[in-house]
């Protein structure tokens, strides 16, 4: 009873919150790879793996991401292992690969974030906003600054990739793949490290196969009252969605 009640807490919290917010902040979708699902399932396993996305607008301050996941496990409704997701995002101004025109991700990503996957499921989704942006950066502004690859460059070219770890035995967790983006762009192959970069291709996908994805920014800084505003609904969606977010 008392989870209950705190999770309907959460929930009024975020409603009344970003229903503030939203209209202060003015954000537009930057990019969103979530409409043509594929039905395909990618399983990584423990390597850390990747999509170079471009990005639309020119909005560069983000307030919201989210990708999409499934986890299975031989038990019926936990994990065998202790399993965690790192997230990191890269520019891609690193060497180029194979001595190709295609600049790889930077050594050094400009976010990185762990946490727990909690329990099997057939879909789900992770969401983040201006609380986990303020624990990456306080001086963020609950807002983190997506930077150009060069200073003359308005089109973000990045890539942000996902690690699992942790997995027991029975243990499978991966990506959901959609494409192609309704906004902004990607390419027809990812990503994959495994102690240098590599850039491979999604055999099991059509070309315009991705990560499930969606990115959302504002132009500015949110001003002082509105990160208020914006922590507090962070902190009841991040709750929300990762113990009771899904997509069916």
């Amino acid at each position: 009873m008392k989870n209950a009640l705190r999770i309907h807490v959460y929930l009024t919290l975020s409603v009344l919150c970003f229903g503030l917010t939203l209209p202060l902040l003015a954000q537009t979708t930057i990019y969103n790879n979530s409409t043509n699902d594929l039905l395909i399932q990618f399983n990584p396993g423990t390597t850390e793996v990747g999509n170079e996305i471009v990005l639309a607008g020119t909005d560069r301050f983000l307030t919201g991401f989210s990708f999409e996941y499934w986890g299975s496990s031989t038990k019926p409704s936990a994990f065998a292992g202790h399993i965690m997701a790192e997230v990191r995002f890269y520019l891609n101004n690193g060497p180029l690969f194979n001595n190709t025109s295609y600049a790889s991700p930077n050594a050094i990503p400009f976010y990185d974030s762990t946490f727990a996957v909690p329990a099997p499921i057939g879909r789900g989704t992770f969401v983040f906003g201006a609380a986990d942006f303020l624990s990456f950066n306080p001086s963020s502004g609950g807002a983190l600054y997506l930077p150009a690859n060069l200073p003359t460059a308005p089109n973000l070219d990045m890539t942000w990739t996902v690690q699992f770890s942790g997995m027991g035995a029975g243990d499978s967790v991966g990506l959901d793949l959609y494409g192609p983006p309704t906004v902004g762009g990607n390419y027809g192959d990812y990503w994959l490290n495994s102690g240098g970069w590599q850039l491979m291709t999604n055999s099991v996908a059509p070309p315009n196969g991705a990560f499930a994805a969606d990115m959302i920014a504002v132009a500015t800084v949110p001003e002082p009252s509105t990160l208020a505003l914006s922590v507090l609904g962070g902190l009841g969606l991040l709750v929300v969605a990762r113990r009771l977010g899904r997509k069916e």
